[in-house]
């Protein structure tokens, strides 16, 4: 439903009013997510559009890391980071986020529909100037595609790829008229395109202000996306270049041919589906691989007021720092809380019955391996006093029988022994 027709989205003073009601009767506890839901249930009033709005006034908030890394979410958002104060919790997974946030992965397809409705574009005279310049990278790109897909080599079944690092990728776009100048102004063009604008138009004959047609969401995605990494290896003189692999694969898809319907309009579906119907067909995938996370980090460590990091797990910060190509002036590492001498960290090959604890696939599905683990942690419970606490590797082995006369699930009646140990023990 969109936005002018929701009557949700109509509602979302109301979560503000609500807000305001909370402030002058002294109710400052904060809403977190289920509050803001049941409250717009109530109110029948768009939580997340409410939590955007309610967002500019606020002096904390709370937000996953993509929110502030990823340069696209953070403009959809409105989120400005300049001069802010950032503490980035649990931030020992920051560094995949923020690879993550400076890549892009799109195929063909998606690509084709981009540069069709671009076309489509050009050909109604709808910006056409701006359209046309756009077009024409469509174009470039989807031609150097074309082109390197006869250079692919083959890696697996069915699957062939061919990698250039970034700078290779650079001289891939010189060729295609693609430069640091040349992308500036692809930039503008972009930006023009997607302004909204209303002009006087005639509708059922009448002379009244239309709004003026734009690219689909899912164009301006590919387009948007494509710009954030091309923009990211030309950044400061190619700065990060070296920090990127561009990556062509190549492989192949089941599609099953959709039900159609018959002379009245009918749709049939017979019981059973003949094999000729599942069609098989090629795949190309453009991936721009982000090697180095201090490429999105340093979107924020260029404009805010300070940057706070957290973790137990940070060490050795030397190396933190390095990765994320940030200096910091103040480190505290705090020692452990628990003292060295009551720590033991140690390995155990055989069980209580002398049977090796080799846990590969083969021997884990054994019940002589669950058995001799089983024992293994009974005993260990009936040895430590208040309790333990034991990790194992999926809910399969969890659950695993056991040809013990404990019958299945020997694990987990260990665990439950555990626990009331724990419990009978104070």
């Amino acid at each position: 439903i969109g936005e002018k027709h929701c009557r949700f989205y109509h509602n979302v003073h109301k979560m503000r009013e609500q807000s305001t009601l909370q402030w002058d009767h002294g109710m400052l506890q904060a809403w977190d997510i289920e509050d803001l839901v049941r409250l717009g249930n109530k109110l029948r009033s768009c939580s997340y559009y409410a939590a955007r709005e309610l967002m500019q006034g606020a002096s904390i908030v709370f937000c996953p890391y993509n929110y502030l890394l990823d340069p696209l979410i953070r403009e959809s958002m409105d989120i400005n980071l300049s001069g802010q104060i950032v503490v980035l919790d649990e931030a020992h997974n920051i560094e995949d986020c923020a690879r993550e946030s400076a890549s892009y992965t799109l195929n063909q397809t998606q690509l084709l529909a981009a540069r069709e409705e671009v076309e489509g574009m050009v050909t109604y005279n709808i910006r056409p100037a701006n359209h046309k310049a756009l077009l024409a990278f469509c174009c470039s790109l989807l031609n150097w595609l074309q082109e390197s897909s006869s250079e692919l080599k083959q890696r697996e079944f069915e699957s062939s790829c061919k990698v250039w690092t970034g700078r290779e990728v650079l001289a891939v776009f010189h060729r295609l008229g693609i430069t640091a100048e040349t992308f500036s102004l692809l930039q503008r063009h972009l930006l023009a395109v997607l302004e909204k604008e209303e002009r006087a138009g005639l509708v059922r004959g009448r002379e009244e202000m239309v709004q003026v047609p734009t690219i689909s969401s899912s164009t301006q995605s590919v387009l948007k996306s494509l710009f954030m990494v091309i923009e990211y290896l030309y950044r400061q003189d190619c700065r990060f270049a070296d920090d990127y692999r561009v990556a062509l694969q190549q492989t192949y898809t089941w599609t099953t041919a959709p039900d159609l319907p018959d002379a009245q309009g009918f749709f049939s579906r017979p019981q059973r589906r003949r094999g000729n119907t599942r069609t098989k067909s090629l795949v190309h995938t453009l991936s721009f691989w982000c090697l180095n996370p201090a490429v999105a980090f340093s979107d924020l460590s260029g404009s805010v007021h300070s940057i706070v990091l957290t973790s137990g797990t940070l060490s050795p910060m030397a190396s933190f720092s390095s990765e994320l190509g940030v200096k910091f002036s103040i480190q505290l590492e705090a020692s452990h809380v628990i003292s060295k001498s009551q720590v033991w960290v140690g390995t155990i090959g055989m069980g209580p019955q002398g049977r090796k604890l080799c846990a590969t696939f083969q021997h884990a599905e054994t019940f002589a391996f669950q058995d001799e683990v089983g024992t293994l942690l009974l005993k260990v419970c009936q040895a430590v006093s208040r309790g333990v606490l034991c990790f194992l590797p999926s809910y399969k082995v969890v659950h695993s029988s056991s040809a013990l006369p404990g019958g299945p699930g020997v694990f987990l009646k260990c665990l439950q022994w555990c626990v009331d140990c724990y419990i009978c023990a104070g």
